[in-house]
């Protein structure tokens, strides 16, 4: 039995799980290194500057639903010639590690042994409390420098409620987010010709309580 005392650094040791190698902090050996764990492994990695963070793959109901709604409405309405979309286990470069964002559209590609987006046009995170102060801050910051980038969309997971940074045309990103609430607004999907409505993004999520 490993003990509990152990320290987790360099790479990260669960006591419920055999130990694993020293994680890699270069950005192309971490996708190397993260493509070759078990299927049934219990958590998802990052790389960002050098660190590694670990967070549980198991998520909740809510969250499963927004990330399948969205990819239902995406899959069947996107330009195929042109794109591919996808969930979570795709890597995107972000120029200072790698993220593995919730839904990503990324440009058509033949290469079907890369490891990770050639040039990510949206990226969507589902929140969870885990995540939630990551994908509004340093998330926000690596995904828009991302130069294919043109849409960053964040979704509640227990309301119908969504923040979006879409790309000027000038190449700038707003300093904050367009924010829509409830199941009545669209959202613009810029580079793709597309619209989401939040009804579709928010199917079977229950509406924000509202006060007595």
């Amino acid at each position: 039995m490993s003990d509990p005392h152990e320290p987790t650094a360099p790479g990260f040791r669960d006591r419920s799980q055999d130990p694993i190698a020293e994680i890699p902090t270069e950005p192309e050996a971490f996708l190397r290194w993260a493509v070759k764990l078990d299927r049934h492994h219990p958590f998802k990695y990052e790389l960002s500057r050098g660190k590694v963070s670990r967070m549980m793959i198991n998520v909740s109901r809510g969250h499963w639903l927004v990330t399948a709604n969205i990819l239902g409405e995406l899959l069947p309405r996107l330009d195929r010639t042109r794109f591919q979309a996808g969930p979570a286990e795709f890597g995107v470069r972000t120029g200072v590690g790698v993220r593995y964002p919730d839904v990503l559209v990324d440009r058509r590609s033949s290469e079907l042994t890369g490891l990770a987006c050639e040039a990510p046009i949206l990226v969507v995170e589902v929140l969870s409390p885990s995540t939630a102060g990551r994908d509004f801050t340093v998330k926000l910051q690596e995904y828009t420098a991302v130069a294919s980038l043109q849409t960053y969309l964040i979704c509640s997971q227990d309301e119908p409620r969504a923040w979006v940074w879409t790309r000027k045309g000038d190449g700038s990103w707003p300093k904050l987010p367009t924010e829509l609430a409830g199941r009545d607004g669209t959202i613009s999907l810029r580079g793709l010709d597309m619209e989401l409505s939040m009804a579709a993004i928010f199917w079977d999520i229950p509406d924000a309580p509202t006060a007595d």
